[in-house]
């Protein structure tokens, strides 16, 4: 990736970010400045097309930041949901707080200070603050024109949007603020219960949509190649669509997300292969002063450093079940002090290199929305299409058609297909909480218990305590 941007925010609490540095000043924001890159005073001030590709390739680095290190969101969401254990045993804290061990100190619920959690809340924050500042830049510049600048809003909102995601399902009933500014960052607007902010995600998804349709037929500014495909405002609306499903699922707006599939990069085509699911935008990696893939593994890695899949993923599966080639035999067992009855014949092995990209929204997931849609839906031929749509997965990974017409079985076997489908992709925690199961996931391995959300994190509390909002 060229020409990064990046920001730290030297508040403990700014628009809901939490990184200081050592050496900030109470109250001062300011960015650090890479030398080929813009000002922000200069970008917010007629920037110019160059300067503004700078503020879009700076989003596209740090759009990653929420999965930038092997502890990051995926890995923690996996092992509260105990689809993966993460092995680090460079700290007990990861198995004591993320699988809530009984020598915890605190219930995650509760802990304002849980270990190791910022992938979930300041990295998104972060990717939402640098949205802002890419969409105030334009808003200020007359170097573009008012149909190219509905391009920048229209991608800025939509990555927006999708980062909005995770501080939500981090914190949940808890709530999130989603009123944060660029030009206002002494000013966040207040916390949103978590029905509330899930509606304001929504608008911004829906807006950038509507900014998209207004954007021409071409970008004014350059992706990488994770957007290969989805690089015109025609097909970044797809994406922005495809968001836009998941996010209307979350909110069992049932016909919102099949209205929004409609628009999106969904395939329903019989024969799909690997290839087809994979389908959809990517983050990429490129190593060297680049950032490496974090959940590339070599063969038999070293189990101090590890993600594996719960034992009883492997067990539980289908015989012929293709999606176990995304994990490799160990020739020795992974085992870890801080879990001592986990003992793990198999490791991740998702992807190739550590220069792979990552889907970060794919067909396959797609599918699997379209069938809870319909099932959930129930109208007219809606549960034997939802049938169907099992069926592209299933024959995509060698497996027998299922076969249903209960609503039950049917939104059960969806689930279950998400399980393996989406394994290790920040789903599982989700699922099962949007379903109220997870009482149902199985702790024996470990003997921790399930969080159902992470305490509110300690410097948003200081910032209420300090603007006197409490």
């Amino acid at each position: 990736m060229t020409m990064k941007y990046s920001i730290i925010i030297k508040l403990t609490i700014l628009s809901g970010l939490i990184a200081i540095a050592a050496s900030c000043d109470l109250l001062e924001v300011d960015p650090v400045i890479d030398p080929n890159s813009p000002s922000t005073a200069g970008v917010l001030n007629n920037a110019t097309a160059g300067e503004l590709q700078n503020l879009v390739s700076g989003l596209e680095s740090v759009h990653r930041n929420y999965n930038n290190g092997t502890s990051d969101w995926w890995s923690l969401t996996g092992t509260i949901s105990r689809e993966l254990y993460y092995i680090n045993t460079s700290d007990p804290t990861f198995a004591i707080d993320w699988l809530q061990l009984p020598s915890r100190s605190i219930d995650a619920e509760d802990n304002s200070n849980f270990f190791v959690d910022a992938s979930g809340y300041e990295a998104p924050y972060g990717a939402i603050r640098q949205s802002n500042l890419l969409i105030e830049s334009v808003q200020n510049s007359e170097n573009v024109t008012d149909t190219q600048k509905n391009g920048y809003y229209g991608f800025a909102n939509t990555i927006k949007a999708y980062q909005f995601q995770m501080p939500l399902m981090h914190q949940y009933q808890n709530g999130i603020r989603v009123d944060v500014t660029f030009a206002e960052p002494l000013n966040p607007g207040g916390f949103l219960n978590y029905d509330n902010a899930l509606a304001e995600i929504r608008a911004i998804a829906d807006e950038a949509a509507t900014q998209l349709q207004s954007a021409g037929t071409e970008f004014n500014f350059d992706l990488t190649d994770g957007f290969d495909g989805f690089d015109t405002p025609a097909s970044m609306l797809e994406v922005n669509r495809a968001i836009a499903a998941r996010l209307a699922i979350y909110a069992e707006d049932w016909q919102g997300a099949l209205d929004a599939l409609d628009d999106s990069f969904l395939n329903l085509a019989p024969g799909q292969g690997e290839a087809e699911l994979n389908a959809g935008p990517e983050h990429t990696f490129a190593g060297g002063n680049d950032q490496f893939n974090p959940y590339f593994f070599i063969p038999d890695a070293n189990q101090n450093l590890l993600i594996v899949p719960n034992p009883a993923l492997i067990a539980d599966a289908e015989a012929g079940d293709g999606r176990l080639d995304k994990f490799a035999l160990r020739s020795s067992a992974a085992t870890t002090p801080d879990i001592p009855a986990l003992s793990a014949d198999y490791q991740i092995d998702v992807y190739n290199s550590a220069t792979s990209s990552m889907p970060f929204i794919r067909n396959e997931e797609l599918i699997l929305i379209y069938a809870e849609a319909l099932a959930q839906r129930n109208q007219g031929s809606d549960l034997a299409d939802a049938v169907d749509a099992i069926n592209i997965i299933r024959s995509a990974w060698g497996l027998p058609d299922f076969a249903s017409t209960d609503q039950n079985a049917i939104i059960d076997q969806i689930l279950e297909e998400r399980r393996y489908s989406l394994w290790g992709e920040g789903h599982r925690w989700i699922d099962m909480r949007r379903y109220d199961r997870l009482g149902d996931i199985d702790t024996s391995i470990d003997g921790g218990r399930v969080a159902t959300q992470i305490g509110r994190p300690q410097g948003e509390i200081d910032w209420e305590s300090f603007s006197g909002n409490n």
